[in-house]
């Protein structure tokens, strides 16, 4: 994990804030948005008005793999996020990420998922605000899934460039996450922030911890580290296509 903090020089792309307090990932056919509204329609269209997805760069030497827009699709109502040999810009494994396009705060971020397995290889679900786009202060607060260790996750809180502990916290989970959909869940209040799985807490942050409070992006990513990331995430070698899915992702503002 010694390079763990490497990570702060992660770049992130952003567009314009729209969307709704429903997150979507595919288009709905109603004009009207509201946070109760279904998040898939029968098209299995990514709803492209409310989500960036990444695509034809890096984030840097700690990642193997380039950001691929054909390495997120959309099957059975299900978003699909694959790893893969089809890279070619940047470097010859592709990966998928996507974010929210509207900058959110406090609140509660969830999303219902099956993470990736495999050595070297990291399913992500954070938020994060900071270089390049939204300025220098970096604040982020991640759960990723380590494919050597399914039966985890690695639990890190960034507030104005620093993390919170300075390495991820590894929690177990008591199940193995690549296995099936479970529910994980992000509290981010003024003065806490709170982690679940299934509706549990496995995980606060201490009284008198840093706590970010800048505007952030939600992200979803699957990703394959370098070699620098061995201690980390263990050694990545490609052995064929690797998958997580997301069945939906919301965000409920602090009344």
């Amino acid at each position: 994990m010694a390079s763990f903090q490497a990570r702060i020089k992660s770049i992130y792309r952003t567009s314009a804030l729209v969307g709704s307090l429903a997150i979507l990932f595919f288009a709905s056919t109603s004009a009207a948005l509201a946070e109760d509204l279904p998040f898939f329609t029968p098209n299995s269209h990514i709803d492209e008005s409310h989500w960036y997805i990444d695509d034809g760069w890096t984030n840097g030497d700690h990642q193997s793999c380039e950001w691929r827009r054909d390495a997120l699709s959309a099957d059975n109502k299900m978003l699909l996020l694959t790893l893969s040999d089809r890279g070619g810009k940047v470097r010859p494994i592709g990966c998928p990420g996507i974010q929210y396009k509207k900058a959110t705060g406090f609140g509660r971020y969830e999303a219902r998922m099956r993470t990736a397995a495999g050595s070297g290889l990291n399913t992500a679900f954070f938020t994060y605000a900071g270089p390049p786009n939204q300025g220098p202060v970096h604040d982020e607060i991640d759960m990723e899934f380590m494919g050597k260790q399914t039966d985890t996750v690695d639990i890190t809180v960034w507030t104005n460039n620093k993390p919170s502990p300075p390495l991820a916290i590894r929690v177990p989970l008591g199940y193995d996450a690549s296995k099936g959909f479970h529910d994980y869940a992000i509290k981010w209040l003024p003065d806490a922030v709170r982690f679940y799985a299934d509706g549990k807490l496995i995980h606060e942050t201490k009284k008198g911890d840093p706590i970010p409070s800048h505007p952030s992006y939600l992200y979803l990513t699957l990703w394959s580290g370098a070699k620098s990331e061995d201690s980390w995430m263990g050694h990545f070698t490609y052995a064929g296509p690797a998958t997580a899915e997301v069945a939906w992702a919301k965000y409920t503002p602090i009344p």
